[in-house]
């Protein structure tokens, strides 16, 4: 699947890594995992590092798909970070800020900075 789920900093951060091709259906299925398993599973906010590294050509349906997901989100969901590296992906991530003012999120040019991101955001929650 080109959308992989993982859990980590103790399950309290999920790093969502896309690569060529996504689709529709594995937008959907995304969104469903995400809102039926992993974020009602948890006893607070999550935080998302969306990691587009490996995608070379988002779909035409990926801002309307992510604008559907962000406008119906858990409200276990926290802070969103993108990590993109082209300019275009940057662009769209910018685009979902607008669209979804009620959530935060946050640009990374790597996995690493990503991860200095959630460990800051995570000092100051309650374990």
């Amino acid at each position: 699947m080109p959308i992989t789920v993982e859990l980590i900093r103790q399950n309290r951060a999920v790093l969502q890594t896309y690569c060529d091709p996504v689709d529709a259906a594995q937008m959907h299925e995304l969104k469903n995992r995400m809102q039926q398993d992993i974020l009602p599973a948890a006893s607070g906010k999550i935080h998302i590092i969306a990691d587009f590294r490996q995608v070379k050509n988002l779909p035409g349906m990926i801002l309307s798909s992510g604008a559907r997901m962000l406008n119906t989100a858990h409200p276990n969901t926290g802070t969103i970070i993108f990590i993109a590296p082209n300019a275009f992906i940057g662009s769209m991530a910018g685009i979902f800020s607008r669209i979804a003012a009620r959530h935060t999120f946050k640009m990374a040019q790597s996995l690493d900075e990503a991860l200095e991101i959630i460990d800051s955001l995570l000092v100051n929650e309650p374990t």
